[in-house]
């Protein structure tokens, strides 16, 4: 691994968490990410696998929970090669790096992964292995950027940017084509048992907005057993909900790809060898979470 530059433990002020989450999502989940944002201390690293897909267009294109897996992993690596950048071009110029919550795999609420929820529940296992370490803890206050870390948090974007360029733009499109499945009537049919089905379980909730505020409150007060629980109850009463979309999200994902297929097969070529290419630039790898 690339040797780390020093890097402070804590993260205070909010104009550097600003600066840093574009590179690490660092404040904010990213975009069409879980609703309510994880919150620990000290994340542990999820369970994870190391294993390309058969297909790599797996990675942009999700059709399940647990599809998004491999979209959370692109995610993460992402951020990952741009914490690396960053760190690298601290240690050149003698910098000390703010340090910030690490990069997260970040769950997507619109295919939500019952299988990982109902076993981990809400905000556990989401850091991602491979994180620059911390090699000199300080309490001193956090400061602004100067000009040359802000050169450094500028690079850190341009490789994240690296990356995503390859993809990001068939991906909104795959996000944009699967929207209009949560209008379909048979979804709206089995959104309306959600509220009878958490009230069932005891949950003072009731829709997945409310919910969800339930869950932002757990998290905020560091309540592990509440917000397992509460994942537990997500993953049973959204199984009728996901039953009813998967086949919509399939039957959207058939006609994507015919429609998309040069773009996906330009996609097939450069997203390989740019994962590659970041991986051996820094040292990496590209990993996925695992329930």
């Amino acid at each position: 691994m690339p040797r780390a530059a020093r890097r402070p433990r804590r993260l205070g002020a909010l104009v550097l968490c600003a600066a840093l989450a574009p590179l690490v999502g660092a404040c904010t989940s990213t975009p069409n990410a879980a609703g309510p944002q994880e919150r620990r201390a000290s994340p542990v690293p999820a369970s994870v696998s190391y294993a390309m897909p058969a297909d790599v267009a797996s990675l942009v294109l999700p059709t399940t929970g647990e599809g998004t897996r491999w979209t959370q992993g692109l995610d993460a690596f992402g951020r990952l090669a741009a914490a690396w950048a960053v760190d690298g071009c601290a240690r050149r110029l003698g910098e000390t790096v703010p340090d910030s919550p690490p990069p997260m795999f970040t769950r997507y609420s619109g295919l939500p992964d019952l299988d990982f929820l109902r076993t981990h529940g809400f905000g556990e296992g989401t850091a991602v292995p491979g994180t620059p370490p911390v090699t000199h803890p300080t309490t001193d206050p956090p400061t602004a950027p100067g000009p040359r870390l802000q050169r450094c948090l500028a690079e850190g974007r341009t490789v994240g940017q690296e990356l995503t360029q390859v993809y990001a733009r068939l991906h909104m499109s795959w996000f944009a084509e699967i929207a209009p499945v949560d209008r379909a009537p048979e979804v709206r049919r089995a959104y309306a048992g959600l509220g009878r089905c958490l009230a069932a379980h005891e949950v003072n909730a009731r829709d997945e907005a409310a919910f969800f505020a339930l869950v932002d409150r757990r998290l905020q007060a560091a309540d592990t057993a509440g917000t397992r629980r509460l994942g537990a109850v997500y993953a049973t009463c959204m199984k009728p909900v996901e039953a009813a979309r998967v086949p919509l999200r399939e039957k959207a994902a058939a006609t994507f790809r015919a429609s998309h297929s040069a773009e996906i097969a330009k996609l097939r070529t450069e997203l390989p060898k740019k994962i590659g290419e970041l991986e051996q630039r820094y040292r990496i790898r590209i990993s996925f979470p695992q329930a």
